[in-house]
């Protein structure tokens, strides 16, 4: 199999594992009201924590963490270690949490998923991103609207972090096709109150 044939295969493998419905089936455990039609309507840590409570929610946050980097080591292991793997699983992963198939593609927000990788392949866009996040979101956005923070701050952060600290080719793909993911999830978001 070339390696280009590679890439759907990893890319498909990375959806669906970052589509793995980790809110829904807690909320479901739990036997409260399903994610999706609570709260904000969206399947990830914070409304789950409202729903099921804090512990429930910090599992679904840590799952949802972990989706990516298996998505990562799943596509890796499909495309017999060619770097690509990482921005292909990433942007699969953080796209499949985002717009599952298996919940009629009512998902998260993508930053548990993303943050994972993040965490583990390039921290210092985190040590970027939350005090970007922390400035527009608590003084300049009134703590209510936390799209309009995330949509500015994971850029910003991306930009900073390629800027200051030059990165190999394949993770630099991964950060700016994150951004570019994240920003076009929250975009919508952008006027909805928290």
């Amino acid at each position: 199999m070339s390696i280009y044939g590679q890439y759907l295969p990893a890319a498909l493998a990375a959806y669906l594992i970052g589509a793995f419905p980790t809110g829904v089936l807690a909320t479901k455990l739990k036997g409260v009201p399903d994610v999706r039609y609570v709260g904000s309507g969206h399947t990830g840590g914070t409304n789950t924590m409202r729903l099921a409570g804090p512990w429930v929610g910090v599992a679904v946050v840590l799952i949802d963490a972990f989706k990516g980097l298996l998505a990562w080591f799943i596509a890796l292991l499909i495309m017999r270690g060619n770097p690509v793997a990482l921005p292909i699983a990433a942007t699969a992963a953080v796209i499949g949490h985002c717009r599952p198939v298996y919940t009629r593609f009512v998902g998260g927000m993508g930053l548990a998923t993303a943050g994972g990788l993040l965490l583990v392949f390039q921290p210092v866009t985190i040590a970027f991103a939350v005090p970007i996040w922390a400035i527009l979101f608590f003084p300049v956005f009134k703590k209510r609207y936390s799209p309009r923070a995330v949509t500015i701050a994971v850029p910003a952060a991306v930009a900073l972090n390629l800027a200051l600290f030059p990165v190999e080719v394949n993770l630099a793909r991964m950060l700016v096709a994150l951004a570019v993911v994240l920003v076009i999830r929250h975009l919508p978001e952008w006027n909805r109150v928290e």
